[in-house]
């Protein structure tokens, strides 16, 4: 005969990694080579928020074993606080070059 499965025998489904993150709460290859990149530009671009995003990163690697979904907010947060600055700077660049000129 077959018995039935409950619901509580069922593991849950781990939640989906942030960008960049694998399933164990570390750097890609990838991941790296982008947080390096973004993060350098970063640095130029405005220096304290690649500090909020290195802070926001190193308390998801703490967090990760006891909350993961935290964890992956944490990790989406740091990729926003590198990306806008840069973002910000392709549009702003040019378009200052443009009314300068």
């Amino acid at each position: 005969m077959a018995e039935a499965v409950s619901a509580a025998s069922v593991p849950a489904a781990a939640p989906r990694p942030a960008f960049g993150i694998g399933p164990d709460g570390t750097y890609t290859k990838p991941g790296q080579a982008a947080a390096f990149v973004l993060g350098v530009l970063t640095m130029f671009a405005f220096l304290p928020l690649m500090v909020v995003a290195a802070l926001l990163y190193t308390k998801a690697e703490t967090v990760f074993p006891e909350d993961p979904a935290r964890a992956r907010t944490l990790v989406n947060w740091s990729w926003i606080s590198i990306t806008v600055p840069v973002a910000i700077a392709v549009i702003a660049v040019p378009l200052f070059m443009a009314l300068a000129g």
